[in-house]
Formats: C-alpha cells, structure tokens, sequence
C-alpha cells in the first residue's frame, strides 16, 4: 500500500520516495519529481502570500491536472513497489502537498494512501 510520510521519520521507513523539488542531503529516499510542487508556489506560501486553500488549488491546476491518477499510481508502484511511501518536509498534521497528492490519488483510483503512523 502506497502511504504517506515526511522526511524527518525517514529513518523508519522502508522504501522512501521524495516528491519534493530538493531532499534533504542526508535522504537515501528515491525521487518522483512529477509530484514535486514548482519552485515559485512553495516560495509564496512559505512568505505566506498564499493560503493553504490557493495553494491546493494552483497546485492541483498547475501540476496534478497534467497527470492521470491510476497512470502516477501505476508509475509509482513500478518504480518503487507497492511499499513505496511519498515523503515531503512538513510533519504529520501540517498543510503539505503530499496530503493533497493522497487525496488526488484516492479520488482518481479508489485506493487509500494513509499517512504513516509511527
């Protein structure tokens, strides 16, 4: 089963897999940049000129409506396993775009992506 996580708890999880534009230099995770938010919507939000709700809205324009769900999802279980857990920087509970990615996925294939609970 496809989950969730962040790069922090990396140490715990089996089969990593960056979805962010840069990993931490430490990560041994593997990286899927066609999840990865653009450059310049991270920066607006982390300055706070972007709500979380603008922000899931661009980003689901800009990034996943190029994509096909059970296409990324297939993609994704080739790559990296059915194991594969999709890492970005915020901790468990924060708005992070992997959160927004589960849902897209839920929704476009019926399958559940939880966050990971340590």
């Amino acid at each position: 089963m496809i989950t969730t996580s962040y790069f922090a708890r990396e140490k715990d999880i089996a089969n990593p897999v960056c979805i962010a534009q840069v990993k931490p230099a430490w990560s041994k995770s593997r990286e899927y940049k066609k999840l990865a938010p653009p450059w310049a919507l991270v920066d607006r939000y982390k300055r706070e000129l972007v709500a979380p709700q603008q922000y899931t809205q661009e980003f689901t324009f800009v990034v996943l409506s190029l994509l096909n769900p059970v296409e990324v999802m297939n993609e994704i279980v080739s790559l990296f396993g059915e194991d594969a857990a999709l890492l970005c920087y915020e901790k468990a509970g924060d708005f992070c775009h992997r959160r927004i990615v589960a849902a897209w996925l839920e929704k476009g294939t019926g399958v559940v992506v939880p966050e990971l609970k340590f």
